[in-house]
């Protein structure tokens, strides 16, 4: 059931999302399950050169600027582009471009930024082996990338039984990278969204490959505050597999 897909359909998709965006971003399933994964895995952001990838209508963006860090906001979609450049229209310590993870990230210089930050984005993305060399390419010696996405048990759970909400599959095989589509519509229209599902060797080998060490790896916990905010979703994660797997890797320095 393997399928192919470009670029442009998520791009399509989030363009789409944008108007509604920040809705999502600050649901209780983001903010308090997954960011709180992330934020332990971030250095001391003070007077640090972040990348923000995949930074949507710059909602994390923000939280990293808040900190004291400068950050460039790159992101495939469009729309959600223009609601970033809205949102850091005042502020010099932003640059926001549009710009497609896959296609190497070839305005930005070498060794420019102390950390990448990604969260929420490469699950959309099938080739992780161009990203993961872009990331490399621009992150300093000693730098990190942090990373969240999609946790492969989750997906390949979810695929098997075609009674799980949203997705659009009735089998899986979990040695493969395969589509996945999510339906994030309501009961009056269908909304999909391109997912790609991939076994952790496939997750770990292309930041490895790019000459990236594993650091540490984080599976979100229940936390008390998204048990208030969503008790029935809260439960049901608490029951099943960790919905996403969060990732820090580390550039080495040369010795």
């Amino acid at each position: 059931m393997e399928r192919e897909t470009d670029g442009p359909v998520s791009r399509e998709a989030y363009d789409d999302l944008a108007a509604g965006y920040e809705e999502i971003t600050g649901a209780a399933i983001r903010e308090h399950y997954e960011w709180p994964a992330v934020r332990s895995l971030l250095p001391d952001l003070d007077g640090t050169r972040v990348l923000d990838a995949a930074c949507g209508d710059g909602f994390y963006t923000e939280r990293l600027r808040e900190a004291g860090a400068t950050v460039v906001g790159v992101d495939a979609s469009a729309e959600m582009v223009e609601r970033a450049l809205d949102r850091f229209a005042d502020d010099p310590g932003v640059q926001v471009r549009q710009a497609d993870l896959t296609e190497g990230l070839a305005f930005l210089d070498d060794r420019a930024f102390d950390l990448v930050l990604c969260q929420l984005a490469l699950e959309h993305v099938r080739d992780w082996d161009a990203v993961f060399t872009a990331f490399h390419r621009v992150l300093n010696p000693g730098g990190r990338v942090v990373v969240s996405t999609s946790h492969p048990i989750r997906d390949y759970v979810d695929a098997e039984y075609d009674a799980r909400d949203q997705v659009l599959a009735t089998d899986a095989a979990y040695a493969e990278v395969e589509r996945v589509d999510r339906d994030w519509g309501d009961e009056d229209e269908a909304f999909t969204v391109p997912f790609y599902r991939r076994p952790l060797a496939a997750v770990f080998g292309p930041p490895t490959d790019a000459g990236l060490l594993v650091e540490r790896v984080v599976e979100p916990e229940i936390a008390d505050a998204f048990r208030k905010a969503e008790p029935e979703r809260a439960r049901r994660f608490h029951e099943g597999p960790p919905n996403f797997c969060c990732l820090r890797f580390l550039k080495p320095s040369p010795a």
